[in-house]
């Protein structure tokens, strides 16, 4: 009989590829371990943009904590955690740019409407109606307002408006965003009587109830009469009738 040969090979190469994963491991390691310690690489420049609404102060005060520290070492879970609470904020982007610089790339939520409150003050929302921030208390956008029965305290940045009416209107404006574009600077104001949805048209006063279907021809065909019409100022304008534009004297 022959005698059995021993097996070589499989154990020494198995060691020798732990071996090599451990060198790995340690070397990568020690890499970072460098990398977040030396001071070349530790913050000297914050850059940010993409904000139109959210104060350059505001932004600045959030991240100066950033400054003297490693690049490499820095949390971005952490930075985005300082923007998390407010609601303007619909995405944020950062980018770290060796071998110093800290660069935060903002996307805004941005508003759809003025809600103007029990007390008169205006709150904006955006196209799901989420109450948003309205700093330092001036309109800078060029929005329609609807009123709202609610306090101010109902209106603070961030809360989720469940309200009928608004969801209502909302569906009407992101329809018009969709279908006629070009009408939005047209509209300065959207209320509500009898369940029924009134546009007051910035231009004239006129006030105009907005049909349900085919949206953007009736409201092309409500430009065109009033363009070649005579349509008062006080008339209420009513674009329910199929193809059809009937004015009516004064508001409804």
């Amino acid at each position: 009989m022959r005698p059995k040969r021993k097996r070589r090979g499989n154990s020494r190469y198995f060691l020798f590829f732990v071996l090599i994963l451990l060198f790995v491991g340690v070397l990568g390691t020690g890499i970072y371990m460098l990398l977040t310690n030396v001071s070349w690489f530790d913050v000297t420049t914050i850059s940010h943009r993409g904000n139109a609404i959210i104060p350059d102060s505001l932004i600045t005060a959030k991240v100066k904590g950033c400054y003297s520290q490693n690049l490499f070492a820095l949390s971005s879970a952490k930075i985005r955690k300082q923007f998390s609470g407010i609601a303007r904020v619909k995405e944020l982007k950062i980018k770290k740019k060796l071998p110093s610089h800290l660069e935060l790339i903002f996307t805004e939520r941005p508003a759809t409407l003025w809600l103007k409150s029990s007390c008169g003050n205006l709150f904006p929302v955006d196209k799901e109606g989420t109450v948003l921030e309205n700093y330092d208390g001036i309109a800078k956008e060029d929005l329609p307002i609807m009123s709202v029965f609610l306090s101010a305290n109902q209106l603070k940045p961030g809360t989720k408006l469940h309200n009928r009416s608004l969801q209502k209107v909302l569906a009407l404006h992101n329809r018009i965003t969709a279908e006629a574009p070009d009408f939005l600077p047209i509209i300065s104001e959207y209320y509500i009587i009898d369940n029924t949805i009134h546009i007051v048209d910035a231009r004239h006063g006129t006030s105009i109830i907005p049909s349900a279907k085919d949206l953007a021809a009736q409201l092309k065909r409500y430009q065109f009469v009033l363009d070649n019409g005579n349509i008062d100022s006080r008339s209420t304008v009513d674009l329910r009738y199929d193809k059809q534009v009937v004015v009516k004297e004064g508001n409804i």
